[in-house]
């Protein structure tokens, strides 16, 4: 899919081996990107090769998620945090940028709001502190099947909540998130532990207060970039994101869903290149 392939690292955190994809440029600035919840580091691919000629990208696959390992001690939202701690140390990042979709926006938020000195800027992508109060009684979604015949089965599942992105890079994303079983059917990568069931996220108060906690008090720049055709953030939590942070923006991607950069990696490049003051390649 990308001219600049990545080479696929890892390094075992807190017990657990994680796979990282890493685009080079060690001189420049740190990027970290951290996928959503039940995704892989490759949904990164076309923002990561945008942005290696300026920044030292690095996409990981967290916890359980991937190709790197299942996690013993479970998938609570501070067991990941304590992975992103430990991999920056154990890399030696001083500062960096994150960037985090969905799931991996509450770790970068949680992340930052401890480590004010190292982060320089964050981008969230379609994900709040809290949902808005339509969304907690709004109908759940059938539960994910945990099997299929082939990839191409898996693609038309994926295709029916996301007409957005091209039929090339939603096949990609079903590639990069199945593994074959030997019974010849296809299962995700990601720890089955993690489907079907509820994040407690958008519910427990415990976790809403330190979401909206880290909006107050983290100093840095942060960027909300949502999915025009997602309806996660609403108006009304996003303008009281921005009241509340110290300096929050946030752009819109029209045509895109949850996962803006699977389903619009061009527009969500250009968003956050507008964002960064940075030109690359691609958009020079």
């Amino acid at each position: 899919m990308t001219s600049n392939q990545p080479t696929s690292k890892n390094i075992t955190i807190n017990g657990v081996n994680l796979r990282y994809l890493d685009w080079g440029n060690e001189s420049k600035t740190p990027l970290v990107c951290l996928h959503g919840h039940t995704g892989q580091a490759h949904i990164w691919d076309e923002f990561a090769e945008a942005m290696s000629d300026q920044y030292h990208v690095m996409a990981v696959d967290q916890r359980g998620h991937g190709l790197s390992g299942h996690a013993d001690d479970g998938y609570a939202r501070d067991r990941f945090v304590e992975d992103l701690a430990a991999f920056v140390d154990a890399l030696e990042l001083k500062t960096f940028v994150l960037v985090g979709l969905s799931m991996g926006g509450w770790h970068s938020l949680l992340y930052t709001a401890d480590h004010q000195d190292r982060v320089e800027r964050i981008v969230i992508v379609d994900i709040g502190p809290e949902p808005d109060a339509g969304s907690k009684t709004a109908p759940h979604r059938t539960p994910t099947p945990m099997e299929f015949d082939s990839v191409q089965a898996s693609f038309d599942w994926m295709r029916e909540s996301n007409p957005w992105a091209t039929d090339d890079r939603l096949m990609q994303d079903a590639q990069d998130k199945l593994r074959q079983l030997d019974s010849g059917k296809w299962t995700w990568r990601a720890d089955a532990k993690l489907f079907n069931t509820p994040l407690p996220d958008m519910t427990d108060p415990g976790l809403i207060g330190r979401y909206w906690s880290a909006i107050d008090t983290i100093t840095c720049s942060i960027l909300e970039v949502r999915g025009a055709k997602s309806p996660l953030v609403s108006d009304e939590v996003l303008e009281r994101m921005i009241s509340r942070g110290h300096n929050l923006t946030s752009v819109d991607v029209a045509d895109a869903g949850h996962v803006v950069t699977v389903d619009k990696p061009q527009e969500f490049i250009e968003a956050v290149n507008a964002y960064l003051g940075v030109k690359t390649a691609q958009a020079a």
